[in-house]
Protein backbone atom coordinates (compact mmCIF):
# COMPACT_ATOMS: atom_id res chain seq x y z
CA UNK A 1 0.00 0.00 0.00
CA UNK A 2 1.47 3.28 -0.76
CA UNK A 3 2.11 6.49 -2.90
CA UNK A 4 4.40 5.60 -6.39
CA UNK A 5 5.47 8.55 -7.89
CA UNK A 6 7.27 6.92 -11.60
CA UNK A 7 8.93 10.27 -12.31
CA UNK A 8 9.43 13.82 -11.48
CA UNK A 9 7.66 16.18 -12.40
CA UNK A 10 9.59 19.74 -13.83
CA UNK A 11 7.37 22.46 -14.00
CA UNK A 12 10.52 24.15 -16.13
CA UNK A 13 11.02 21.55 -18.53
CA UNK A 14 7.76 22.02 -19.93
CA UNK A 15 8.40 25.94 -20.86
CA UNK A 16 6.17 27.79 -17.81
CA UNK A 17 8.35 29.81 -16.81
CA UNK A 18 7.75 33.16 -15.70
CA UNK A 19 3.97 33.36 -15.18
CA UNK A 20 1.48 35.35 -13.44
CA UNK A 21 -1.53 34.19 -11.69
CA UNK A 22 -4.41 36.08 -13.54
CA UNK A 23 -7.51 36.20 -10.74
CA UNK A 24 -9.76 35.21 -13.85
CA UNK A 25 -10.00 32.92 -16.67
CA UNK A 26 -10.67 33.75 -20.47
CA UNK A 27 -13.90 32.71 -21.94
CA UNK A 28 -11.45 30.50 -24.93
CA UNK A 29 -9.56 27.82 -23.16
CA UNK A 30 -7.74 25.51 -25.41
CA UNK A 31 -6.88 22.11 -24.46
CA UNK A 32 -3.17 21.03 -24.72
CA UNK A 33 -3.13 17.02 -24.37
CA UNK A 34 -0.88 14.88 -24.08
CA UNK A 35 1.77 15.50 -26.74
CA UNK A 36 4.36 18.26 -27.27
CA UNK A 37 2.54 21.64 -28.16
CA UNK A 38 4.01 25.03 -29.27
CA UNK A 39 1.54 27.46 -28.64
CA UNK A 40 3.61 30.48 -29.20
CA UNK A 41 0.77 31.71 -31.53
CA UNK A 42 -1.11 32.61 -28.69
CA UNK A 43 0.17 36.01 -27.81
CA UNK A 44 -2.70 37.61 -26.04
CA UNK A 45 -4.47 36.63 -22.51
CA UNK A 46 -8.10 36.19 -24.19
CA UNK A 47 -7.54 32.58 -24.60
CA UNK A 48 -5.80 30.51 -22.16
CA UNK A 49 -4.26 27.10 -21.64
CA UNK A 50 -5.49 24.12 -19.77
CA UNK A 51 -2.38 21.57 -19.86
CA UNK A 52 -2.33 17.94 -19.32
CA UNK A 53 0.00 17.78 -16.16
CA UNK A 54 -0.60 13.67 -15.42
CA UNK A 55 -2.39 10.72 -14.11
CA UNK A 56 -3.10 9.80 -11.00
CA UNK A 57 -3.93 6.04 -11.22
CA UNK A 58 -5.56 3.61 -8.38
CA UNK A 59 -4.17 0.35 -9.06
CA UNK A 60 -5.16 -2.22 -6.39
CA UNK A 61 -3.84 -0.33 -2.47
CA UNK A 62 -1.21 1.71 -4.68
CA UNK A 63 -1.76 5.26 -5.97
CA UNK A 64 0.81 6.13 -8.74
CA UNK A 65 1.25 9.19 -10.55
CA UNK A 66 2.67 9.40 -14.09
CA UNK A 67 2.97 12.94 -14.93
CA UNK A 68 3.22 14.86 -18.08
CA UNK A 69 6.77 13.88 -20.61
CA UNK A 70 5.79 15.91 -23.17
CA UNK A 71 6.97 19.41 -24.21
CA UNK A 72 4.44 22.61 -23.77
CA UNK A 73 5.49 26.14 -24.87
CA UNK A 74 3.67 29.01 -24.11
CA UNK A 75 3.99 32.64 -24.20
CA UNK A 76 4.84 34.37 -21.20
CA UNK A 77 1.24 35.67 -19.85
CA UNK A 78 -0.81 33.29 -21.07
CA UNK A 79 -3.29 31.99 -18.50
CA UNK A 80 -2.94 28.57 -17.76
CA UNK A 81 -4.62 25.53 -16.08
CA UNK A 82 -3.05 22.40 -14.90
CA UNK A 83 -5.23 19.82 -15.86
CA UNK A 84 -4.74 15.90 -13.93
CA UNK A 85 -6.52 12.78 -14.86
CA UNK A 86 -7.77 10.34 -12.64
CA UNK A 87 -8.07 6.46 -13.26
CA UNK A 88 -9.34 3.64 -11.44
CA UNK A 89 -7.85 0.75 -12.65
CA UNK A 90 -9.12 -1.46 -9.33
CA UNK A 91 -10.90 -4.49 -10.21
CA UNK A 92 -13.01 -4.64 -6.93
CA UNK A 93 -13.79 -3.04 -3.62
CA UNK A 94 -14.23 0.40 -2.40
CA UNK A 95 -11.13 3.38 -3.06
CA UNK A 96 -9.50 3.73 0.52
CA UNK A 97 -9.33 6.36 2.21
CA UNK A 98 -4.98 6.33 2.03
CA UNK A 99 -5.88 6.76 -1.97
CA UNK A 100 -8.02 9.65 -1.32
CA UNK A 101 -5.56 11.79 0.82
CA UNK A 102 -2.81 10.76 -1.89
CA UNK A 103 -4.19 11.67 -4.51
CA UNK A 104 -5.98 15.27 -3.48
CA UNK A 105 -2.48 15.66 -2.17
CA UNK A 106 -0.83 15.07 -5.17
CA UNK A 107 -3.06 17.21 -7.14
CA UNK A 108 -2.16 20.03 -4.43
CA UNK A 109 0.98 19.83 -4.91
CA UNK A 110 0.65 20.14 -9.01
CA UNK A 111 -1.51 23.07 -9.09
CA UNK A 112 -0.07 25.08 -6.04
CA UNK A 113 2.99 25.52 -8.74
CA UNK A 114 3.51 29.35 -9.18
CA UNK A 115 3.34 29.02 -12.35
CA UNK A 116 -0.06 27.65 -12.35
CA UNK A 117 -3.56 29.97 -12.26
CA UNK A 118 -6.35 27.17 -12.21
CA UNK A 119 -6.66 23.76 -11.34
CA UNK A 120 -8.86 21.16 -13.22
CA UNK A 121 -9.96 17.54 -12.10
CA UNK A 122 -10.74 14.52 -15.63
CA UNK A 123 -12.17 11.57 -13.48
CA UNK A 124 -14.57 9.67 -15.66
CA UNK A 125 -16.53 8.63 -12.72
CA UNK A 126 -18.67 5.65 -12.58
CA UNK A 127 -22.12 5.73 -9.85
CA UNK A 128 -20.28 3.48 -7.52
CA UNK A 129 -17.18 6.01 -7.43
CA UNK A 130 -19.39 9.51 -6.86
CA UNK A 131 -18.65 9.41 -2.55
CA UNK A 132 -15.12 9.06 -3.22
CA UNK A 133 -14.95 11.66 -6.00
CA UNK A 134 -17.01 14.25 -3.96
CA UNK A 135 -14.64 13.75 -1.22
CA UNK A 136 -11.68 14.09 -3.62
CA UNK A 137 -12.84 17.08 -4.81
CA UNK A 138 -14.03 18.57 -1.28
CA UNK A 139 -10.79 17.50 0.15
CA UNK A 140 -8.94 19.09 -2.66
CA UNK A 141 -10.61 22.46 -2.99
CA UNK A 142 -10.14 22.99 0.76
CA UNK A 143 -6.73 22.17 0.81
CA UNK A 144 -5.84 24.35 -2.55
CA UNK A 145 -4.52 27.81 -2.40
CA UNK A 146 -7.95 30.41 -1.97
CA UNK A 147 -6.35 31.93 -5.40
CA UNK A 148 -6.48 29.19 -7.25
CA UNK A 149 -9.94 28.03 -8.93
CA UNK A 150 -11.13 24.42 -8.55
CA UNK A 151 -12.40 23.08 -12.39
CA UNK A 152 -13.61 19.46 -12.94
CA UNK A 153 -14.69 17.91 -16.34
CA UNK A 154 -17.98 15.85 -16.62
CA UNK A 155 -20.51 14.05 -18.47
CA UNK A 156 -23.17 15.67 -20.18
CA UNK A 157 -25.38 12.84 -18.90
CA UNK A 158 -24.32 13.96 -15.52
CA UNK A 159 -26.11 17.25 -15.80
CA UNK A 160 -29.37 16.68 -15.45
CA UNK A 161 -31.73 18.44 -12.78
CA UNK A 162 -30.82 17.16 -9.27
CA UNK A 163 -27.33 15.55 -10.41
CA UNK A 164 -25.09 14.42 -7.61
CA UNK A 165 -22.70 17.72 -9.17
CA UNK A 166 -25.50 20.29 -7.46
CA UNK A 167 -23.67 21.84 -4.53
CA UNK A 168 -20.31 20.41 -4.73
CA UNK A 169 -17.94 23.29 -4.04
CA UNK A 170 -16.28 24.11 -6.94
CA UNK A 171 -15.72 26.77 -9.18
CA UNK A 172 -16.57 25.70 -12.30
CA UNK A 173 -18.19 21.96 -14.28
CA UNK A 174 -17.44 21.26 -17.40
CA UNK A 175 -19.51 19.66 -19.21
CA UNK A 176 -17.71 17.65 -22.50
CA UNK A 177 -20.05 17.87 -25.76
CA UNK A 178 -18.18 15.34 -27.62
CA UNK A 179 -17.70 11.82 -27.64
CA UNK A 180 -21.28 11.15 -26.44
CA UNK A 181 -21.43 7.87 -26.84
CA UNK A 182 -24.54 5.52 -27.78
CA UNK A 183 -26.49 8.49 -26.72
CA UNK A 184 -25.29 11.22 -28.97
CA UNK A 185 -28.39 10.88 -31.72
CA UNK A 186 -30.93 11.80 -28.74
CA UNK A 187 -28.50 14.54 -27.79
CA UNK A 188 -27.60 16.40 -30.89
CA UNK A 189 -31.31 16.39 -32.08
CA UNK A 190 -32.34 17.78 -28.32
CA UNK A 191 -34.62 14.76 -27.50
CA UNK A 192 -33.09 13.80 -24.22
CA UNK A 193 -35.84 15.58 -22.13
CA UNK A 194 -36.17 18.53 -20.18
CA UNK A 195 -33.81 18.30 -17.50
CA UNK A 196 -30.96 17.44 -19.89
CA UNK A 197 -28.25 20.04 -19.07
CA UNK A 198 -30.24 22.09 -16.58
CA UNK A 199 -28.28 21.20 -13.20
CA UNK A 200 -27.05 24.64 -12.09
CA UNK A 201 -23.70 23.77 -11.68
CA UNK A 202 -23.13 22.58 -15.37
CA UNK A 203 -24.25 26.41 -16.56
CA UNK A 204 -20.40 27.93 -16.30
CA UNK A 205 -18.95 26.18 -18.96
CA UNK A 206 -18.83 23.35 -21.76
CA UNK A 207 -16.47 21.46 -23.16
CA UNK A 208 -16.52 20.92 -27.34
CA UNK A 209 -14.01 19.22 -29.80
CA UNK A 210 -12.66 20.74 -33.32
CA UNK A 211 -13.37 17.27 -34.99
CA UNK A 212 -17.22 17.28 -33.59
CA UNK A 213 -20.06 19.39 -34.49
CA UNK A 214 -20.86 22.13 -31.72
CA UNK A 215 -23.70 21.89 -29.80
CA UNK A 216 -27.05 23.79 -29.98
CA UNK A 217 -26.11 27.44 -29.25
CA UNK A 218 -28.03 27.56 -26.42
CA UNK A 219 -25.17 25.55 -24.49
CA UNK A 220 -22.24 28.15 -25.66
CA UNK A 221 -23.92 31.56 -24.53
CA UNK A 222 -22.69 32.80 -21.73
CA UNK A 223 -20.12 29.95 -21.26
CA UNK A 224 -16.52 29.35 -20.46
CA UNK A 225 -15.62 27.32 -23.98
CA UNK A 226 -13.00 24.51 -23.51
CA UNK A 227 -11.63 23.42 -26.94
CA UNK A 228 -10.19 20.02 -27.32
CA UNK A 229 -8.11 18.81 -30.54
CA UNK A 230 -6.90 15.38 -31.10
CA UNK A 231 -4.13 16.79 -33.06
CA UNK A 232 -1.42 18.97 -32.43
CA UNK A 233 -2.38 22.76 -32.35
CA UNK A 234 -2.04 24.92 -35.75
CA UNK A 235 -2.97 28.69 -35.67
CA UNK A 236 -5.01 28.05 -38.33
CA UNK A 237 -6.68 25.23 -36.52
CA UNK A 238 -7.68 27.31 -33.75
CA UNK A 239 -8.78 30.33 -35.69
CA UNK A 240 -11.16 28.07 -37.38
CA UNK A 241 -13.29 26.81 -34.36
CA UNK A 242 -13.16 30.32 -32.64
CA UNK A 243 -14.70 31.42 -35.94
CA UNK A 244 -17.43 28.37 -35.88
CA UNK A 245 -18.06 29.32 -32.07
CA UNK A 246 -18.84 32.73 -33.33
CA UNK A 247 -21.21 31.73 -36.02
CA UNK A 248 -23.21 29.62 -33.52
CA UNK A 249 -23.47 32.07 -31.07
CA UNK A 250 -25.15 34.36 -33.46
CA UNK A 251 -27.77 31.75 -34.48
Amino acid sequence: MGLIILFVIIFGSLGLKYFTRPIFFPKIIIWAWERPENLLFINNKNIGVAFYAGTITFSGSETIFRPRLQSLVVNPGTPIMAVVRVVNNKRSGQLSDNQLSEASKLIIKICSQNKISGCQIDFDVKKSEINFYKELISKTKSNLPKSIPLSITTLTSWCHTGSWLEGLQINEVVPMFYRLGTDEYLIRKNLVGGSFMKARSCQKAIGVSVDEPLPQSEYLKNRRIYIFNPHPWTIEELHNIIKKIEEKLRE
